[in-house]
């Protein structure tokens, strides 16, 4: 007699992934930097009162005890950016402070003291100079996927 309507919305739901190949560049470049500064500091040693001593050559790279360890853990900040889209930010700000600090190696600020706390010359400015523009270029530049996310078809019965 009386004619019914019911709407039935079907939802199909799918997880979202956001990705960007920004994360692979910071995966691989925390990734070598974990492992040079692991084969640096167990060349130079670890003694907590002489950070600054025991300079050792890593593929031609000079390294002090300090450094490999500030190494390490730039390679694991890299690494926890790498996790996820939303650690841009993070990547972008660990590139462009390895690009300052490489720029301030090769611009010879503070040669002597930098040279005595991290053994640093000319070389390990411009390593870190082309790495840190690769990185500020992978995390401003790259774009960023979307993948998923929900559906919805709705669908009207009459009755």
């Amino acid at each position: 007699m009386f004619r019914r309507r019911t709407d039935v919305v079907d939802d199909t739901t799918s997880p979202v992934h956001i990705w960007s190949p920004a994360q692979f560049v910071a995966f691989v470049i925390g990734a070598a930097a974990v492992v040079l500064g692991a084969i640096a500091l167990t060349r130079t040693g670890f003694h907590p009162d002489r950070l600054y001593d025991h300079e050792r050559s890593v593929l031609s790279f000079h390294h002090t005890q300090l450094l490999a360890l500030v190494e390490i853990g730039f390679g694991v900040l890299m690494m926890i950016a790498a996790l996820s889209a939303g650690g841009r930010g993070l990547m972008a700000l660990l590139s462009a402070s390895l690009l300052g600090f490489g720029v301030v190696v090769v611009a010879d600020w503070w040669q002597a003291d930098f040279h005595q706390w991290l053994g640093v010359h000319d070389r390990n400015g411009w390593l870190c100079i082309v790495v840190g523009a690769i990185g500020l270029f992978a995390a401003l530049v790259l774009p960023t996927f979307r993948t998923g996310g929900v559906s919805r078809r709705r669908t009207l019965i009459h009755h």
